[in-house]
C-alpha cells in the first residue's frame, strides 16, 4: 500500500472565500453528533468557535478532506489558544478513516498551532479507549475527572483543569 500524504487545512485560509460557509457547515455536520454529549455544542460552534476563528488569532479549525472526494470532510479539530489555555476543543476522524494516521497528523498539527505538546483536552469517560493510543503516545496526564458536567457521567480532563473555568462562569 502506498503512503498517503495527509493534507491538513485551516478554515482560516478560507475566510475571504466563497467556500468558507460551505466548509464551516460541513465541518459542523461531521461533528453534530456531539450535541448528545454537549447539549450546547451547536450554539458554541456557530456563536463562539466560528466567530473567534474569523475575527481573532485565538481560535482555529483544522480539517482534512477525503483525498478521493474533495467535497467530503473526514477529520477536524477545533482549537483554542489564549493566555490561560491551549486547548483541543473538539477532535474527530470519521469512523471509516480511522487507523490511517489521520488522527495523529491532525493532533500533531493542532499541537503545533497551539504551541504545546500538552494541550488541555477533555472528553467523556466512555471515549477513553478511543483516546488511549494518543494519551500513551504523547504522555498526556489525567488531571481531573468532573462528574455530571454535561450529559455524561464523567468528563476526563487531560493536561489541565476545567475547575478554574467552571468557577469563573
Amino acid at each position: 500500500m502506498e503512503k498517503t500524504i495527509i493534507k491538513i487545512e485551516s478554515l482560516k485560509d478560507y475566510i475571504n472565500s466563497e467556500e468558507f460557509i460551505k466548509l464551516a457547515i460541513k465541518i459542523y455536520e461531521l461533528t453534530s453528533f456531539n450535541c448528545s454529549d454537549y447539549p450546547e455544542y451547536k450554539e458554541w460552534y456557530f456563536n463562539k468557535q466560528l466567530p473567534e476563528t474569523i475575527n481573532t488569532d485565538k481560535r482555529n479549525i483544522l480539517f482534512v478532506r477525503n483525498p478521493n472526494n474533495y467535497d467530503e470532510i473526514i477529520s477536524m479539530a477545533s482549537l483554542k489558544r489564549n493566555e490561560e489555555e491551549k486547548k483541543i476543543c473538539t477532535i474527530y476522524v470519521s469512523d471509516k478513516y480511522r487507523g490511517l494516521k489521520i488522527g495523529t497528523a491532525i493532533i500533531e498539527q493542532s499541537m503545533k498551532w497551539l504551541g504545546s505538546n500538552k494541550p488541555l483536552i477533555t472528553f467523556p469517560s466512555y471515549k477513553l479507549e478511543m483516546f488511549k493510543p494518543f494519551i500513551n503516545k504523547y504522555n498526556w496526564q489525567l488531571i481531573e475527572t468532573i462528574s455530571e458536567l454535561y450529559n455524561q457521567k464523567q468528563e476526563l480532563c487531560f493536561n489541565g483543569s476545567l475547575n478554574k473555568k467552571l468557577t469563573k462562569n
